[in-house]
């Protein structure tokens, strides 16, 4: 039996390599042959040859964004060989999930060769078996909108996230030297830090909009769906003379409308002369013409209503009711350590901060900070519920939390959730909500310590961090069984 899988998450650092581990080492354990692909950071790694693909008993999938050269798997999917799952699916049961796997190469007629598997593998009639979605190009263009969203929102948000850490981190550095209103850099080298951070903000948006368009619609949706976020990330001339932008609101709704207007272009027939023009040529000026012209005459003025009215109401928020929003975002934030819930967070931050409201950014560059920092502290303060495996975790956890990067805290969830998940969700709301009631603003999409320059009080934003880590640490610790109880 052999099987073949892509691993690729959101942000392609963390749940991508730990799938990947899990699945490779719970195929090991039962003799299966396994070989798996990691679409991550760093691009694709241990490739999947087209020989490896063909040679496979089923395709297994855990991912959480759309995948590149996915038209390998064509083959497999119109056999029904194949499985497709998130990445915390995979980390949280590996068991459960080759189950499932062996089922359907059972099911679909492959020779289950490997003794342990037979042993593990559930009972379960054929019939409940997972049913393999059909090749894209068979779907309709409307099949399963759910789970198209989310694969296409994640995979925006992972193509943009570097360019944001980009943007995030050098205007952080440059505003160091900002002057009394926190916003004036006078020093020329900062200055060229500056330009250098606001060329990565000014890409946000339509590298965000290109690439929701791209996984929905694959390559030719790519050029158009950049046309369209630069459009709606600029004012445009409505034709009732108001000069309206529409932000991250926008390059959402106008990329979703691009993959699907693309895919709709991919089900044209046409001779084979067009054909060869057709994704180079005709689908981007047509699409870029119809849905551009659709936005300025049609949606930029409706959209824009929506965008002014909640940049009022939140900007209009103070004390009780901004404490509120800060508890939500800090529960969110921390909820699934940088999956979607976590990006959900994030995006609705960036989009208010387009319009010029840095409070709800300040709050979740608090609350990033703390799950990793207070997994860090956790297992240095208590040795007697953590083990030198852990503490190894931890150093690495709390340098990951300083600089922002709230996935340090997945090593301790996966290993013990239930113990982990209460601390770090209240102690990110308690940051999170100090930060609200105090008003902190963080003008840079980046997060931890490193950009507590860019907000308008340094003191405070470093003391929430820390205040929130602290009582995430303690309820990890009053909540942590002690190692001798974890060996029962």
């Amino acid at each position: 039996m052999k099987i073949v899988g892509v691993a690729a998450c959101t942000v392609g650092i963390a749940h991508t390599y730990m799938a990947q581990k899990a699945i490779q080492d719970e195929c090991a354990a039962r003799g299966i042959e396994c070989k798996v692909e990691a679409q991550g950071g760093l691009g694709i790694e241990n490739e999947l040859t087209q020989e490896d693909v063909d040679s496979a008993d089923l395709v297994l999938e855990s991912v959480d964004v759309g995948v590149e050269n996915e038209d390998r798997f064509e083959q497999k999917m119109a056999e029904g060989k194949f499985l497709k799952v998130g990445t915390s699916d995979v980390i949280a049961d590996p068991v459960k999930i080759i189950d499932q796997a062996v089922e359907i190469i059972k099911a679909t007629g492959g020779a289950v060769d490997a003794p342990k598997a037979e042993a593990k593998a559930e009972k379960k009639a054929v019939s409940a078996a997972p049913q393999a979605p059909t090749p894209a190009s068979k779907q309709s263009i409307f099949a399963d909108p759910g789970k198209t969203l989310l694969n296409a929102f994640n995979t925006g948000v992972s193509y943009f996230i570097p360019i944001v850490v980009i943007g995030g981190v050098f205007l952080a550095f440059s505003l160091a030297s900002a002057g009394a209103n926190g916003m004036e850099v006078t020093n020329p080298l900062m200055v060229s830090l500056n330009t250098i951070g606001m060329a990565g903000i000014s890409m946000m948006i339509p590298v965000l909009a290109a690439y929701i368009a791209y996984s929905m619609a694959g390559k030719p949706a790519l050029a158009p769906g950049f046309v369209l976020g630069y459009l709606v990330n600029n004012a445009v001339v409505t034709p009732s003379g108001n000069s309206v932008s529409t932000g991250f609101l926008g390059a959402m709704i106008m990329a979703v409308i691009c993959g699907y207007f693309v895919r709709w272009m991919k089900t044209w027939k046409v001779n084979n002369t067009i054909q060869t023009i057709m994704p180079i040529l005709i689908i981007p000026i047509l699409t870029s013409l119809v849905l551009g012209m659709a936005y300025i005459y049609i949606l930029a003025t409706p959209l824009g209503f929506v965008m002014d009215w909640l940049t009022g109401v939140l900007g209009s928020l103070q004390g009780g009711s901004a404490v509120v929003l800060g508890l939500v975002i800090g529960v969110m934030t921390a909820f699934d350590m940088g999956g979607p819930v976590n990006k959900t967070a994030s995006t609705f931050t960036m989009a208010i901060m387009a319009s010029g409201i840095y409070g709800p950014n300040g709050m979740f560059r608090v609350a990033v900070a703390i799950p990793p920092i207070a997994c860090g502290l956790a297992a240095l303060i208590a040795k007697n519920k953590f083990d030198d495996a852990d503490r190894q975790m931890g150093i690495s956890a709390l340098f990951m939390g300083c600089i922002g990067i709230t996935e340090g805290a997945i090593p301790f969830a996966v290993k013990d959730l239930g113990h982990t998940l209460p601390g770090i969700c209240i102690g990110s709301a308690v940051g999170a909500a100090l930060a609200a009631f105090q008003g902190i603003d963080c003008y840079v999409p980046h997060g931890g310590f490193i950009v507590a320059l860019a907000t308008n009080n340094v003191a405070l934003f470093c003391l929430d961090i820390v205040i929130g880590s602290v009582v995430a640490a303690a309820i990890l610790i009053a909540m942590k069984p002690t190692l001798d109880k974890q060996a029962k």
